[in-house]
């Protein structure tokens, strides 16, 4: 078998990293990068001591006695270390030493975080569906009687209608069936999907911001950074749009309950690498964040915000980001959520898929 041996590295979700006696980081592969938030060519000018918190001197003092020719290897769990712009996190490493010439250490490190995310994430989804089908199977229940309500109030019109209580009254049980008529199509959701088309993320974007400038009394500012060198990715852009919206919307809304000063949602875009979406790993991702500075998500619906009829706002049915989740899913991607009083932020995953690829 002839295989790469970097090519293996580069396509592993562990993050490995090369360093040579002196300490100095030679090698990170892609796995390394994402986690620390740093190129490799970045991670190149650092010493691989300089990544291990401060105060965990015992850990430091490992790594220097790991270039003598008896070390027998380490590992570790809930090891701080840090990350780009001072962000820490802990991980699971283990060191081994590179025998061969020049000798080196090898680090592989994986993020306790990230595994605990991608268990979250599994279990959320899971959650998601059951709870989808069982919000959709009431429906169809409800959406049958609602035929059958609204058609006898139109035939004790026809029958009755020369009194003008009757009208009233038959009038008001055809207004709230087609209330609920409505409600119930919107749980149960678009039935025939668009089909995709190739198109920039930006173009989608722009569009749904050109629509909510137009939204009278409006008082939000949008701040817009996009990364100009993605790709055009397949979209069904009518769907698409809808997710951007709901989730738009229901920063707008939070917002203005909250009466928060200087109301602002940015949007930013950016490539990612090796993201896992839906457990699976694709090279190349778009993500999408939006972030308002509102006063944050309540913690105890954060882990079911997106089921059915969840919400926190009086007049909302809980359906947007439900809807938006389930459009992103189509696309085989995903949408995170991490908020703080002050900042909340939706991040809309994408893969970049490669032409001809089926993503029905």
């Amino acid at each position: 078998m002839n295989y790469d041996a970097k090519d293996i590295l580069e396509s592993i979700n562990t993050a490995v990293l090369l360093a040579d006696i002196q300490m100095r980081i030679v090698y990170a592969n892609t796995a390394a990068e994402q986690l620390l938030g740093m190129s490799a060519s970045k991670l190149c000018t650092i010493k691989i001591t300089e990544l291990i918190e401060k105060h965990q001197k015992n850990v430091i003092d490992i790594f220097k006695t790991a270039v003598k020719p008896n070390f027998q290897g380490f590992v570790a769990s809930d090891i701080m270390i840090v990350s780009e712009g001072g962000h820490t996190q802990k991980v699971d490493m283990s060191l081994c030493l590179y025998t061969q010439r020049p000798r080196g250490i090898i680090v592989e490190m994986r993020s306790l975080d990230y595994q605990q995310k991608l268990n979250d994430d599994r279990q959320r989804r899971t959650q998601h569906l059951a709870a989808r089908d069982l919000v959709r199977n009431l429906a169809h229940e409800i959406k049958n009687p609602l035929g059958g309500i609204r058609g006898a109030a139109q035939l004790l019109e026809m029958t009755l209608g020369n009194s003008s209580n009757v009208r009233d009254y038959t009038k008001v049980i055809i207004e709230q069936a087609d209330r609920l008529k409505n409600l119930v199509d919107m749980l149960l959701g678009p039935q025939r999907p668009n089909p995709m088309t190739l198109d920039n993320i930006h173009y989608v974007i722009e569009k749904v911001l050109s629509l909510e400038s137009m939204t009278p009394d409006i008082k939000v500012r949008f701040e817009k950074n996009y990364d100009p060198s993605l790709p055009e990715i397949d979209l069904d852009v009518d769907a698409m749009q809808q997710a951007l919206i709901n989730i738009i919307n229901n920063a707008i809304q939070a917002l203005s309950e909250s009466n928060t000063k200087n109301p602002t949602i940015k949007i930013k875009t950016r490539a990612k690498l090796g993201a896992v979406l839906n457990g699976i790993k694709f090279p190349t991702s778009i993500a999408i964040d939006i972030t308002d500075n509102g006063p944050g998500i309540p913690e105890n619906i954060q882990q079911t915000l997106f089921y059915p009829m969840v919400t926190s706002r009086q007049n909302g049915n809980g359906l947007g980001l439900s809807i938006a989740q389930s459009i992103v899913e189509r696309h085989k991607g995903t949408i995170e959520v991490n908020s703080i009083k002050g900042e909340t932020t939706f991040t809309i995953m994408l893969p970049i898929l490669k032409k001809g690829t089926n993503i029905q």
